[in-house]
């Protein structure tokens, strides 16, 4: 089925391809990798583009950004090579049946945190109020169940509401949710308009946030063209770490946010974010518990080499100097 992403990505369509329109991408080999959102997970992806890390390693990368369900059905129509993230979303389409592998982590954990408006002052006091969030059934979703029943409360008892990231502080401010789940920079902004942090959902839940995911098909047939993939996100990730100021402009200018939010979301990746890229196979068995624990695949025991591929991954950072197994 050809799937045309105009159609279904609309205004959420971006292109960075400046480097495309160079007669410099001349023999170039040409790529699309789609991501869910401006938000902590992609900055590696942005900054590879950025800093042409991926020219560097003899691609042309377009990133699009869809939402995780339309990434899915891109990428097994061919019109995405690859979908930067790794989560419950991507994990159940490949257990459903879609012909993929997670094959790079960005993060070690979730930054996550539940924070409500003024006159809630704990998690009892959300049942059967409405909690925004960026997507039913994605990382956020999956993860604040987790973290609720870890502290003894059913999922059933909250309202979840699915909101584009712009719309959320507006929606509790507003009154039209009653509290939201959030990551940073968006923490900080919250506190900052009254909202108070409730609930840490990221240390109670351990699972990767951001990734890679592709097709059995690369693996299969251009792994040299994975593993340069690979290879520039994982440069990417270490340049984050070892230029502060460089990566703070670049998180600014990401995620739109001032330089003061930008400083602390560059803390909030720096401290999570998985030094070997390597997929672990506890963070594969954390995403795959938490959609059995929603009611998914419960009656299935899932391998980690039924959703995961950590070959091409361990290559990479044995070649960057990083001690794997």
């Amino acid at each position: 089925m050809a799937l045309r992403i105009a159609a279904y990505a609309a205004a959420a369509l971006l292109f960075f391809a400046a480097a495309a329109a160079s007669a410099a991408d001349e023999g170039l080999k040409r790529l699309r990798i789609a991501y869910p959102s401006n938000s902590l997970c992609c900055v590696p992806l942005f900054a590879a583009v950025q800093w042409k890390i991926f020219q560097e390693n003899g691609l042309s990368v377009e990133i699009v950004q869809i939402r995780s369900q339309l990434g899915n059905a891109a990428l097994a129509g061919g019109e995405i090579q690859s979908f930067a993230g790794v989560g419950p979303a991507s994990v159940s389409a490949t257990l459903r049946g879609l012909p993929s592998r997670a094959i790079w982590f960005a993060s070690d954990r979730l930054i996550y945190s539940l924070l409500a408006r003024p006159g809630i002052r704990d998690i009892k006091d959300l049942r059967n109020k409405k909690i925004g969030l960026t997507g039913l059934g994605g990382t956020s979703h999956v993860a604040l169940q987790i973290a609720l029943e870890s502290a003894g409360e059913s999922p059933k008892n909250f309202i979840y509401l699915s909101l584009a990231a712009a719309q959320i502080l507006p929606a509790v401010e507003s009154g039209v949710i009653d509290a939201a789940i959030l990551s940073p920079p968006f923490i900080s902004y919250a506190q900052k308009k009254g909202l108070k942090e409730i609930f840490d959902v990221g240390a109670r839940v351990r699972m990767p946030l951001g990734g890679l995911t592709t097709t059995v098909s690369a693996l299969q047939n251009r792994p040299d063209e994975v593993k340069r993939v690979i290879r520039s996100l994982q440069l990417a990730r270490r340049g984050i770490l070892q230029s502060k100021e460089k990566s703070v402009a670049l998180i600014a200018s990401f995620l739109s946010v001032d330089r003061q939010a930008a400083e602390e979301t560059y803390v909030d990746l720096a401290r999570t974010s998985s030094g070997s890229g390597v997929p672990t196979r506890d963070g594969i068995a954390q995403i795959v518990q938490s959609l059995q624990m929603a009611g998914q695949f419960a009656d299935r025991k899932v391998a980690f080499e039924d959703v995961a591929d950590d070959r091409i991954a361990k290559e990479v950072a044995r070649e960057l100097g990083f001690k794997v197994e």
